[in-house]
């Protein structure tokens, strides 16, 4: 996903390089910028680990969802092979006037 028009490995690219910034300065001074103090730097770097999981766990996810989705695909192949043999198998031996009570609304 983008956010201001930044890739999410971006954005964590530059908030793990303003953390690091923000503890090379704060280790060697309690100045850090603006006020911003280690309570800050904690927070934000529980935030980027919680994103980098988040990712992790929707990137697990989606290879899951794709996983089932072929799954699916396959299943759904077969059940359309043995639905058109059972439509052609009741059109030769069910007259066209009961077709209706198995779905076929085909005409001869």
């Amino acid at each position: 996903m983008k956010i201001f028009g930044k890739s999410d490995a971006e954005i964590i690219s530059e908030a793990r390089i303003m953390i690091d910034a923000l503890n090379r300065i704060g280790s060697a001074s309690e100045d850090y910028p603006m006020g911003l103090g280690s309570t800050f730097v904690d927070e934000f770097t529980a935030s980027r680990e919680k994103v980098v999981a988040l990712i992790t766990e929707r990137e697990k996810l989606n290879a899951e969802l794709t996983a089932k989705t072929i799954q699916l695909d396959d299943e759904m192949k077969k059940m359309k092979k043995l639905h058109s043999e059972a439509k052609e198998r009741v059109k030769l031996d069910v007259p066209q006037e009961q077709w209706e009570q198995f779905g076929i609304d085909d005409k001869k």
